[in-house]
């Protein structure tokens, strides 16, 4: 059962006894089935709650994992950029550091729409794609599914026809790049 199943289950529930109590809002006296039923529901409520609490806990725990292993990976990155550069034949030791936003920059992607943060989303829309939302996401789509950088380029050429000599179409090319690094 998905999580909006179980929050419909829940909300169910809420509402069942919601029911229940209000019909015994009037009453002086409570029958025992009224206990034995409002206890049963409270139980499952919170039960309910206790899974989705564990459910989001688990996929919490899973992407924390999947950080920290993609940190420790560009912290290999780094210490074999430090080495590589502290045995350079000159002789000379050249100490770079690169921040991890750098080498998250770096990283290839296999979904170019993971390139783009929301700004870049709302200014390539605007800018490239006149405002329409779903011809860039056809083109994104298109380009995910192109092997190289260079038919990418051409199909930009091609479907699009941009000058690519425009300073807003290199900041796009940029991020393509990222792509096929």
């Amino acid at each position: 059962m998905g999580n909006n199943e179980k929050i419909d289950s829940l909300l169910t529930d809420i509402k069942e006894l919601e029911t229940l109590i209000t019909s015994m809002q009037e009453a002086e006296v409570y029958p025992v089935s009224f206990f034995n039923q409002t206890f049963d529901l409270t139980h499952k409520v919170l039960s309910d709650l206790h899974e989705l609490e564990r459910i989001q806990i688990e996929m919490l725990h899973k992407q924390m994992e999947e950080h920290r292993a993609l940190i420790n990976k560009e912290d290999i990155l780094i210490q074999e950029l430090s080495i590589a550069e502290a045995t350079q034949p000159s002789g000379i030791i050249e100490k770079h550091t690169v921040s991890l936003h750098e080498a998250l920059e770096k990283q290839n992607l296999s979904d170019l729409k993971k390139a783009f943060n929301l700004n870049d989303c709302f200014y390539f829309r605007r800018e490239l794609f006149n405002g329409d939302a779903a011809k860039m996401n056809k083109v994104i789509s298109d380009l995910n599914g192109i092997r190289t950088y260079e038919e990418s380029v051409a199909y930009l050429n091609e479907k699009l026809n941009w000058n690519m000599e425009d300073t807003i179409v290199g900041e796009f090319i940029k991020l393509l790049e990222r792509r096929f690094l």
